[in-house]
């Protein structure tokens, strides 16, 4: 035979072999694999997009070379994409109990939390398909020329003493969020909320239903708050900050908060998971995290952020030391579980 043959079958067997053992682990070898030019992140936009540029962004495209197309997070789209096995998404953001639906719905590839370090991370931040990004508060809020000093809500009891002050009080119409307010309201033990006594909150609420003010949205809610529309209400720190430090007579703090949160996930299927695993372990660094703090008033998930974090900035952030202990993180995984029932009998009650 002659060599030259049996040396091309040698070369050719042995790159059988290297394209064999590439397949089997699943593409990730380098040498079947080549790097992506850009990865696709799916977030809500708006102020938080406008933090994630600098804190997440710009160092993911310093340190890799690789461009981030940023695109809207519309959560039928992510079903509709792994349905149709044509995910365009790397990486999204969202809700946090969205995310819990989404992990149990098996639309979410696991994390690699052999990239991923989810030692410094908040306690139950790091779940198996998700993984909380930040801490928002949904706080005790009132305007200031209703409420006077003497009547300041301390918690959600006193926001739901109608002889405590006059006027309406502001809600979500949503379940989620808003019964565990209603518990808090009635006494429940921060330690004892989960599981929701879905039952005990809507009697909750229906003391006071006659003075409810429903919003719909985050803008509507410190709209109402701002213009007096509410004496107090339920609302979320970062939407809340802006005005009073512009003047408006609206105050809040963070006792009794309920603290919820964004998550970072993988939608199942994507192109990149590699890459969409180092963009999450990059979005979670303390110092990323501590750029973030800076820009939105959202709290880091990643403990060790705080010391990169200036001290004048500590009392706005839920997570902070000072704040943190003052509230509860919402069970995003009880959401998952339970959220469309509740839902539906949150929906019945209003209707009742």
């Amino acid at each position: 035979m002659d060599s030259r043959i049996n040396v091309s079958r040698r070369k050719l067997l042995m790159q059988g072999a290297t394209t064999a053992a590439a397949v089997a682990l699943g593409g990730n070898w380098s040498i079947a694999r080549a790097k992506p030019s850009k990865i696709v992140v799916a977030t809500s936009g708006g102020a938080l997009e406008a933090a994630y540029r600098p804190a997440y962004y710009k160092p993911w495209i310093a340190k890799t070379g690789i461009e981030i197309v940023s695109t809207a997070n519309t959560y039928a789209k992510l079903k509709a994409m792994i349905d149709a096995n044509a995910v365009e998404w790397d990486v999204a953001q969202l809700d946090g109990a969205v995310a819990a639906t989404f992990a149990q719905q098996g639309l979410l590839e696991p994390l690699d939390y052999s990239i991923i370090d989810k030692s410094p991370l908040l306690a139950n931040a790091a779940k198996p398909n998700y993984v909380i990004s930040d801490v928002v508060g949904c706080v005790v809020a009132w305007n200031t020329q209703r409420v006077t000093k003497a009547q300041t809500p301390e918690n959600w009891t006193d926001v739901f003493d109608l002889k405590r002050f006059a006027g309406q009080r502001g809600f979500w119409k949503q379940a989620y969020q808003t019964l565990e307010i209603a518990l808090l309201a009635d006494g429940v033990p921060k330690s004892k909320l989960y599981p929701l006594d879905v039952d005990r909150a809507l009697k909750s609420l229906e003391k006071i239903r006659s003075e409810i003010f429903w919003w719909g949205s985050g803008a509507q809610s410190a709209q109402i708050l701002s213009n007096g529309d509410v004496s107090a209400e339920m609302g979320w720190n970062g939407r809340l900050i802006d005005l009073r430090k512009s003047g408006a007579p609206i105050d809040y703090h963070f006792n009794d908060s309920l603290f919820v949160g964004d998550a970072w996930v993988v939608p199942k299927g994507s192109k990149n998971k590699k890459e969409a695993m180092e963009f999450i372990a990059l979005a979670l660094d303390a110092k990323n995290q501590a750029t973030f703090a800076g820009v939105i008033p959202y709290g880091p998930t990643n403990k060790n952020a705080l010391q990169y974090i200036d001290k004048a900035r500590m009392p706005d952030l839920p997570s902070s030391e000072q704040n943190y202990s003052r509230g509860v993180l919402q069970d995003f995984d009880w959401w998952g579980a339970n959220g469309a029932a509740t839902g539906a009998k949150f929906d019945k009650w209003l209707l009742g």
